[in-house]
């Protein structure tokens, strides 16, 4: 066995030549923390901590890391990296009470969690879909273009089609006329393909069934998180008389509270996203029950290359899982951050080869976006 070295995380801040507007503010660039594992053998480990929006989290989540998750892990054997993440939440979770800041710690958690994952795939010499599913998994994993919806539709879809997609999601959180828009015109530029919708949290019952007859209308695979989610009651009231799927998942924390919400509002997709919470340890065998349950499990993403590639191997280690998400977006940190860009063929992603999850840090380009 291996002992940690030493465990640090480096954030990077990569501009937007176009600021995507959001529910929750302007996205002028993207952040991205990478947590980087180092083992006395000189293998080293890869992890994303969530760092989508705000984008002044990624301080309090950087001092976190820097003031708990580093001193806690630095010495430790990395015999197990589920042995690690129990360390991890004996320590961290009530800090994450007294602070008040549950989100911040288990994003802290779920990104160390995948880095330690990756290291000790490394020093199996397999790759990391490979050592969770104990059999060898496919080179390529289906995924869908996501964050569509803030310029012309027609056009986005072909340039995601373009770069290989085949399914598509947009989201709709701009008011009642744009989503209207959004939805029709998603349906019909991409004829026959598969169509999802994600209302961010935005919408409520009443705006809801103002446009059910076109959601429904759109034949969508599923509408993704119609109202925040902690708002019990209105979930209570799905599904409001729409004949389509709900889905849900990637604000739910804790397994636990994913079963409750599962079992209370019946959705047809689940999206749990393993770098804001669970990581690699929890989010496995909630993906696997999930699956086991009849649910579709399509696990959501929306960061960097690191928290993709590793999501595409948790996804490829459980049978029946279905798509994963995949910003489709211009995304600098898909260029930059490692040696390799993100390359969909035919509606999948390829999944590097090698031990852990096949990637390098571009150490070279990273060096122009590093923040200190």
């Amino acid at each position: 066995m291996h002992t940690i070295s030493d465990i640090r995380v480096e954030l990077f801040r990569f501009p937007l030549a176009q600021p995507m507007q959001s529910p929750f503010g302007l996205l002028s660039a993207r952040h991205n923390l990478i947590v980087i594992a180092e083992l006395d053998n000189g293998v080293q480990g890869l992890g994303e901590i969530w760092a989508n929006f705000p984008f002044w989290g990624c301080t309090e989540k950087t001092a976190l890391f820097n003031e708990v998750a580093r001193p806690l892990l630095v010495g430790e054997v990395l015999d197990d990296p589920a042995r690690l993440y129990k360390l991890m939440q004996s320590k961290m979770s009530l800090l994450a009470i007294q602070w008040g800041a549950k989100g911040p710690v288990q994003q802290v958690i779920a990104g160390t969690d995948g880095a330690l994952w990756d290291a000790f795939a490394r020093t199996k010499g397999l790759p990391l879909g490979q050592l969770l599913r104990g059999a060898p998994i496919s080179a390529t994993y289906p995924v869908y273009a996501s964050g569509l919806g803030g310029g012309d539709v027609a056009s986005e879809i072909a340039r995601a089609r373009s770069e290989g997609h085949r399914r598509f999601k947009f989201r709709i959180s701009f008011g009642h006329e744009r989503n209207t828009e959004i939805l029709t015109q998603a349906r019909a530029a991409a004829n026959d393909a598969p169509v999802m919708a994600d209302a961010n949290q935005t919408l409520t019952p009443s705006t809801l069934k103002a446009l059910a007859a076109v959601i429904d209308g759109a034949r969508l695979d599923w509408l993704e998180e119609p109202f925040p989610a902690d708002d019990t009651a209105s979930f209570d009231g799905w599904p409001y008389g729409l004949n389509t799927p709900l889905a849900f998942g990637e604000n739910i924390y804790g397994r636990d509270n994913m079963m409750a919400a599962v079992a209370r509002w019946l959705p047809s997709v689940v999206q749990p996203d393993i770098t804001k919470c669970g990581g690699v340890t929890v989010g496995l065998p909630i993906a696997r029950e999930m699956v086991s349950a009849g649910k579709r499990l399509c696990l959501h993403n929306y960061g960097c290359a690191i928290g993709l590639y590793t999501s595409g191997h948790v996804m490829a280690a459980v049978d029946g899982a279905d798509w994963l998400e995949m910003d489709a977006n211009p995304n600098p940190s898909f260029e930059n951050t490692l040696t390799i860009r993100p390359q969909v063929e035919d509606g999948a992603l390829v999944l590097p080869q090698g031990p852990g999850l096949g990637v390098e840090l571009n150490e070279e380009a990273l060096s122009s976006w590093r923040v200190r």
